[in-house]
Parts: structure tokens; C-alpha cells; sequence
């Protein structure tokens, strides 16, 4: 994402080399929409070594106060990312436009570590969170806008200590002539969704990646199914896959050595997961900008993706998930991995999808591939 800073910047000296106080006013490019304004403060205070950043909304009201060990000014990153050039330590508090509290969390290097709390506009609790240096770790809780508590469980080191066997609904899509030939088997990619697609509305995954292209009228060589995860929760929360991949295998005429699993930012951390925890089941994978180090199962179980060929994607400017949080995984499985791939984009920010999704490349890639034997899973379970 593309930012301009405005015409006018004012750099205040506090006191004998105390603090430094800077004002600007940083646009943001949003495609399709108008720009964000944000009025930034910011002091630095030398003795502490602290920058303490105030944002503001354009009618004034206060939309962040956070402290930085460092800080790039002309950066505004969403508060889960822990962006290469800013680095949360301490408390940080986000409002919402009409000025309720959004959200309220404590960072220790850039990661959340102790009690996050957050709200909905209305000023209704909408989570009381527990985490561990950028992992979910302790009690978690989460409810509906209504007040009705959806979720209560115990985390450790990011995977629920109570988990649940649950279907999860899906969005489906068959090939053409699908119906006449009824003894051919198809390829499967099952498509992950995005944070902002959880719910209820099976609708809403139409508005990006493979469903939106199918939306679109495109026509695909593979069945597609794109399950939708609950409000709040990740794809590594409950057990819902082996029942899911079941049902697809046995409802749906599929090869079942041609599944393939992608998705972007939380699909791309549910890929890079149930990858590792199902590496059998896929003949490749193609995660987007997610996050891996929220969940410590990828890292203790990376090894189970050597022999399972990899294209990963992630935008280099992206300040919604960081960058180094593919680039990571990548560089260890570099030299061990037998088919990898990363397209790594200088230019492109957390929307890299919208470049990937609507061309041909990633399906071309996928679609060579056929799944290779592999030990058996039940010597994975977490």
C-alpha cells in the first residue's frame, strides 16, 4: 500500500536533548476507496529511548497510542503486524472512529505478550485474549455483538487446549461437464479464505481469491471448495478438516492424489498449517501472506513439508502481515526442500492475492502435480 506524506511537518525541541516532537499528516493510498488521513505525533523521548505515536482520525479524535522502539514515520502498520521498521513495546491502545475503544494490548519486541482486550463500535467486549510473545497462550474468550459469549477456551503456545470436531459449511464449484462424465475423477483445490471473510455468510467469500474469480464467470479445470471458519477463530482452532476432506472425497468425484490447499493471509497461515499437520493429503500448496510464527506447530513440524512441493508468496511492502513472517519459513526449508518455490514482490503489499488468484501461473503450477507417498499421519498429531 502506497502512502504520500502532506505538505507540512513541525519539529518541536522539548527541553535540554529530552524529547523531540514531530506533526505530520500521513495519506494513505487505499484502492477503490478515498485516502486515509492520519494526523501523526510523535515525541521521542532520549532518555527512555521510546517513541510514543499518537494517530488521528480526520475529525480529530484519537485512533492510536502506541510506543515504538523504533519507528519509521512514514509507516502505518495494522496492530497485529510487527513491521521490520516499527517495533511496539509496552502498551498499546486503538479507538475506534467514533471514539469507543477498540482495542488495548501489551508488546514485548514487537510481539503481544499478556492481556489484549478488545471491543466492538457499539462498546460491547468482543474478546479477552491471552498471548505469549506474538502466540495465543492462557484463557481466550469471544462474543457476539449482542453480548452472547461464542467461544471460551485455554491456548498454549497459539493451538486450543480444547479442541472441537466440527463441520465447517463451504462454497463449492464443479468444472464443466462435470455432470456429463460421471466416472471421471477431478482435481480438488480447496481454497482457504482471508481474516476478513469469517462468519456465517457463505457470500462473503466471493469477494476474493479463487471464489471471486468463479463469481466472475471464469471457468476452471478442478473442483473448488472453500470452506468458511467462524467468527473469530483460525483454521488451526478446532478439528475440522478430516471431516471436511472426507466429505469432499466422497461426495465429489476426486482424484484424491490431486488435492491442492492455498489461501491468503489467515488462509495462507491455515495452509502453511494443515500442510504440516496433513502433509499426506496434498500434491502441492501456495500460501500468501500469512502469519507462521503465531503458531509454534508450523515451526516443530516444518520438516513434514520437505517432500511436499511449495509456492509461497508474500509482498514485501505488506504491514498488514510482515514479510519476514513467509520469508522465515522459506530460507529453512531452502536447500532441503525438493520442489519450492517463493515469489517474494518489492512492490506489493498484503493485497498480492489480487495479482496471483486472477492470472493462470499459480493454477498451471498446481495442476503438474501429483501427490507423493508420505508416512502416515497419525504419527503428526499435535
Amino acid at each position: 500500500m502506497k502512502r504520500a506524506l502532506a505538505a507540512f511537518s513541525v519539529l518541536l525541541c522539548v527541553g535540554p536533548a529530552q524529547a523531540r516532537v514531530e506533526t505530520f499528516v500521513l495519506r494513505e493510498a487505499v484502492p477503490n476507496r478515498e485516502p486515509r488521513v492520519t494526523t501523526r505525533v510523535i515525541r521521542f523521548d532520549a532518555g527512555k529511548r521510546l517513541f510514543h505515536v499518537k494517530d488521528y482520525f480526520e475529525n480529530g479524535r484519537i485512533q492510536r497510542d502506541a510506543f515504538y522502539t523504533s519507528f519509521d514515520k512514514r509507516v502505518k502498520e495494522e496492530f497485529q503486524c510487527n513491521h521490520r521498521s516499527n517495533t511496539r513495546e509496552g502498551l498499546c491502545t486503538e479507538w475506534h472512529r467514533n471514539g469507543r475503544k477498540r482495542i488495548e494490548a501489551r508488546f514485548t519486541r514487537g510481539r503481544r505478550s499478556g492481556a489484549s482486550t478488545s471491543w466492538y463500535e457499539s462498546g460491547q467486549k468482543e474478546a479477552e485474549e491471552s498471548w505469549l510473545d506474538g502466540q495465543l497462550h492462557g484463557r481466550v474468550r469471544y462474543w457476539s455483538e449482542k453480548g452472547d459469549l461464542q467461544f471460551d477456551s485455554t491456548f498454549a503456545h497459539g493451538m486450543n487446549q480444547q479442541r472441537r470436531r466440527v463441520r465447517y459449511r463451504y462454497l463449492s464449484y464443479v468444472p464443466k461437464g462435470y455432470e456429463v462424465d460421471t466416472e471421471r475423477k477431478w482435481p480438488l483445490v480447496i481454497y482457504l479464505h482471508g481474516g476478513s471473510d469469517r462468519g456465517t455468510d457463505l457470500k462473503k467469500l466471493y469477494s476474493s481469491g479463487i471464489p471471486d474469480q468463479v463469481y466472475r464467470g471464469r471457468d476452471f479445470p478442478f473442483v473448488m471448495l472453500a470452506p468458511q471458519c467462524p467468527e473469530h477463530l483460525r483454521w488451526s482452532t478446532d478439528d475440522w478438516f478430516e471431516s471436511f476432506i472426507e466429505e469432499a472425497t466422497t461426495r465429489y468425484g476426486i482424484d484424491v492424489d490431486r488435492v491442492y490447499l492455498t489461501g491468503p493471509s489467515l488462509g495462507g497461515s491455515g495452509t502453511w498449517f494443515l500442510a504440516a499437520r496433513y502433509p499426506g493429503t496434498f500434491a502441492a500448496i501456495a500460501p500468501m501472506s500469512g502469519f507462521t510464527s503465531h503458531l509454534e506447530y508450523i515451526d516443530r513440524n516444518l520438516d513434514q513439508l520437505l517432500d511436499l512441493p511449495v509456492w509461497a508468496f508474500h509482498g514485501e511492502r505488506d504491514t498488514v502481515v510482515p514479510f519476514e513472517e513467509t520469508e522465515r519459513i522459506v530460507r529453512r526449508l531452502e536447500g532441503r526442500s525438493s520442489d519450492l518455490r517463493f515469489s517474494a514482490e518489492p512492490e506489493a503489499g498484503h493485497e498480492i492475492h489480487w495479482k496471483v488468484y486472477p492470472g493462470r501461473d499459480l493454477y498451471d503450477w498446481l495442476l503438474r502435480h501429483v501427490r507423493r507417498a508420505h508416512p502416515p499421519e497419525e504419527s503428526r498429531r499435535p
